[in-house]
């Protein structure tokens, strides 16, 4: 009776990274969109920087309903076009919130390619690699399809970072089967041991060194401040907050009677008419050595609406409308109209109450017969209106943003109706809208004009702000007529799931701007 010999299983084929990104194109087109993301993860582990792994990654998570990671991988594709190992840490970040480790782990790698000195990269990195050494519970029968884990193979392409290397030996000889250990909860020793392995190396140890930027964030509990989350990133900066109007108890949300060590001041007050609260506490401040500041109290102070075309005289090529800030005191409706006249501000005129945004509360009025009811006590701002419609019978109104005195094109809102806002413009509702504002937002001189360009350069320096916007539209003779101007202006990311999202590659431009700025004050 002969024994049964057991024979070795053959070795399958290695598949060089453009033949996993060949197959996985293959299995999309025959609709199997499921078997092409397992392809795709292996070709972005040998293929870590190509954008179109992970292009076609987007279409097929997106095919099998894997929304989120459908997004960040069209977000990872753009991060790697632009090299911007900030955007990688931030994907990993959101995944490591959420605790799926294996795909956090992913974005901290290639963040580090892109940028092997990112503190922070190096840490997140270490402690995804640290949570994967736990037995992991049992998972569903397709893995959580974002892209590769931090065990995939990655010989094929060395990474750029000394410690990167050294985390990946502990686990590139791993097999492809992974993913399936993972998923009946097995973890082998190697994968147990990367984040041991890690830690031991001396990138990770200087990267733990180097002490993170701590930004003081000024803010206050009312209506008055600029929504600052994107601009203090957390892979550079950590931001604690001071709510200044509730005394020591708003230090950190209370967690401390004292300031800690901080590096740099962001003072986020920034609504000069909502600020009052806290006047008292940053005077106190202010007289301190406080160190680096950015928007002084004082410089914001210069913003209140009435004192616009006071701050902006003198500057060639705009037209600033009249403006009276006018104390309401339960008088009569009709005083309204005494107040304009001695002004010399004409119909129509535009009342709105102090302190408010967005068309809240607004009134016009056509002429002096009009009379509205009016709020009995607010204290109000009479603006003269002035007609702005283009030839082509649509409004326009342009957001720039300046960084430390420089103009950036931050958003175009077109609309039919003259009280415009880029939520109520209905941007999506024409091609042409969008062209006309990328085209603005590409190249903000060629579209406003030499003329209106250079006089926002100029309200930029007049402004003398580290952080401040305008909204404005342009006369039909190439003048700036502008809507306001402060440092309250608001910027953030458009999400991935519409067709804004082409606008995030020229946000990040101010974003970025922002950041070289910090990093500039702090190292002076």
């Amino acid at each position: 009776m002969s024994a049964n010999i057991d024979t070795p299983a053959p070795t399958p084929p290695r598949f060089t990274g453009e033949q996993w990104l060949a197959l996985g194109r293959t299995l999309q087109a025959a609709g199997r969109h499921g078997d092409a993301v397992a392809a795709l993860q292996q070709a972005a582990s040998r293929l870590p920087l190509d954008t179109d792994v992970y292009r076609a990654l987007t279409v097929s998570l997106d095919a099998t309903g894997q929304k989120a990671d459908a997004a960040s991988a069209r977000l990872g594709a753009d991060a790697i076009l632009r090299r911007s190992a900030l955007d990688m840490f931030d994907i990993g970040r959101v995944y490591g919130k959420h605790r799926q480790w294996e795909a956090a782990a992913h974005w901290q790698e290639k963040a580090l390619l892109i940028d092997p000195g990112l503190a922070s990269a190096h840490i997140a990195l270490a402690w995804a690699l640290r949570e994967l050494g736990r037995p992991l519970r049992a998972r569903a029968k397709e893995p959580d399809a974002t892209v590769v884990s931090a065990t995939a193979e990655t010989d094929d392409v060395p990474h750029a970072a000394a410690v990167a290397d050294a985390a990946a030996a502990a686990v590139t000889d791993m097999p492809d089967t992974s993913a399936a250990h993972a998923a009946a909860g097995v973890i082998d020793d190697g994968r147990r041991n990367a984040y041991k392995v890690y830690r031991r190396q001396p990138a990770f140890i200087a990267a733990k060194a180097k002490r993170r930027r701590t930004v003081l964030v000024l803010c206050s509990s009312q209506r008055a401040n600029l929504p600052f989350r994107h601009l203090v990133r957390p892979a550079l900066s950590r931001m604690v907050r001071w709510v200044m109007d509730e005394g020591v108890k708003g230090i950190a949300h209370g967690r401390s009677r004292e300031l800690p060590r901080y590096d740099i001041i962001f003072n986020a007050i920034a609504d000069a008419d909502n600020a009052r609260s806290c006047n008292e506490e940053q005077a106190r401040f202010m007289a301190t050595d406080h160190g680096p500041l950015l928007n002084p109290p004082a410089s914001i102070e210069r913003t209140y609406r009435e004192r616009t075309g006071t701050l902006l005289a003198g500057i060639q090529d705009i037209l600033v409308p009249a403006t009276l800030r006018w104390d309401r005191q339960s008088n009569p409706t009709f005083v309204v109209h005494s107040a304009l006249a001695a002004a010399g501000i004409g119909y129509p005129a535009i009342v709105r109450r102090v302190g408010e945004h967005g068309g809240e509360g607004l009134v016009v009025l056509n002429t002096a017969g009009d009379l509205p009811e009016l709020p009995a006590l607010n204290e109000m701002y009479l603006t003269q209106y002035h007609e702005y419609r283009s030839p082509d019978g649509h409004y326009r109104k342009y957001r720039v943003i300046f960084i430390d005195r420089v103009p950036y094109p931050y958003h175009l809102a077109i609309g039919s109706q003259w009280l415009l806002h880029y939520f109520s413009a209905d941007m999506l509702s024409a091609q042409w809208k969008l062209d006309e504002e990328r085209r603005f937002l590409d190249d903000p001189e060629q579209a406003l004009g030499k003329k209106a360009w250079t006089a926002l350069h100029a309200i930029a320096r007049r402004m003398d702000l580290d952080y401040c916007g305008i909204d404005f539209s342009l006369l039909p003779d190439g003048r700036v007529l502008v809507f306001e101007t402060n440092a309250s202006m608001l910027v953030h990311p458009e999400s991935e799931d519409d067709g804004l999202r082409f606008k995030n590659v020229y946000i990040d431009r101010i974003f970025n701007a922002f950041e070289a700025l910090m990093a500039r004050r702090t190292a002076d």
